[in-house]
């Protein structure tokens, strides 16, 4: 039996210049895809960011209106409705206004 590096025999040509710059022309496109791809994922991480930050102050908003709904029908509720949104005051409070 022939060793097997006997039989096979590996040639190598020169490549024509096209072939060079063809190889340099698909790296050069691979560098600046690869480019524009990681700028778009920058892109997108910071857009996600934003998003994540406005869902968290939502979030907290949220909480605070069903904290508000919750204690709605609460004496202290109507009170600081009637008092702030609706400028009523006490029956047993004395007003004095300054004259003019």
């Amino acid at each position: 039996m022939q060793n097997l590096s006997n039989r096979i025999r590996v040639v190598f040509r020169r490549s024509s210049k096209m072939t060079k710059i063809a190889v340099c022309l698909a790296i050069v496109f691979s560098t600046v895809t690869l480019l524009v791809l990681r700028s778009a994922t920058l892109d997108a991480k910071a857009q996600t960011d934003v998003l994540k930050d406005q869902a968290q102050q939502l979030e907290q908003e949220n909480n605070a209106l069903e904290d508000k709904i919750d204690n709605l029908g609460s004496a202290e509720s109507v009170e600081d409705i009637a008092k702030n949104e609706l400028g009523l005051v006490d029956p047993d409070t004395v007003i004095i206004e300054p004259e003019k």
